[in-house]
């Protein structure tokens, strides 16, 4: 079989701009919850899922993402305990999304140019289009925490990268 690992380029660990720096942080265990989200929480101890860009701290909170659906971060569950479990349909997302940290005074200006969203308005749902792929989006810890597809990583950086944010003075 032929090589083709020279077509695909190893994205940064992170970029870093003038008041802006963002960086894949390390596999953070995520489970996608479909069914009683209420009841899910509960049992786990999560606080209710959050909308988009709403504030959260520390390694466990859960995302609204639709109706009942939500992605309880910073618990882990093992490949094969997935499935129907009390009410919810649980799936390990933790190799299936990457969490992309944003911080910086320039990080509500990457969001601007990667999305329409307003962001005085809030909504009851995490979910948005970023630079044209799917993702949740949450204030944590002073920052802005990115959830997307792992596959696009790459794509992603490289698209920051491209943005006047992260470019040198005069360029």
């Amino acid at each position: 079989m032929a090589d083709r690992s020279g077509f695909w380029t190893t994205p940064p660990e992170a970029l870093a701009g003038e008041g802006i720096v963002v960086r894949l942080l390390p596999p953070v265990p995520q489970i996608m919850v479909s069914g009683d989200l209420d009841g899910f929480a509960a049992a786990h101890g999560l606080p209710p899922p959050l909308g988009l860009l709403a504030a959260t701290a520390g390694p466990r909170y859960a995302l609204r993402l639709a109706r009942n659906r939500m992605l309880a971060v910073g618990i882990g569950l093992d490949p094969a305990a997935g499935g129907w479990v009390d009410g919810a349909a649980l799936t390990p997302m933790t190799g299936a999304l990457a969490v992309i940290g944003i911080t910086g005074e320039n990080a509500m200006a990457l969001v601007a140019r990667a999305t329409a969203i307003d962001p005085r308005r809030p909504s009851a749902s995490a979910a948005l289009m970023f630079a044209g792929a799917t993702a949740a989006l949450c204030r944590h810890d002073g920052g802005l925490r990115l959830h997307l597809d792992r596959g696009l990583v790459p794509w992603l950086m490289s698209w920051c990268a491209a943005t006047d944010l992260f470019r040198a003075p005069g360029n």
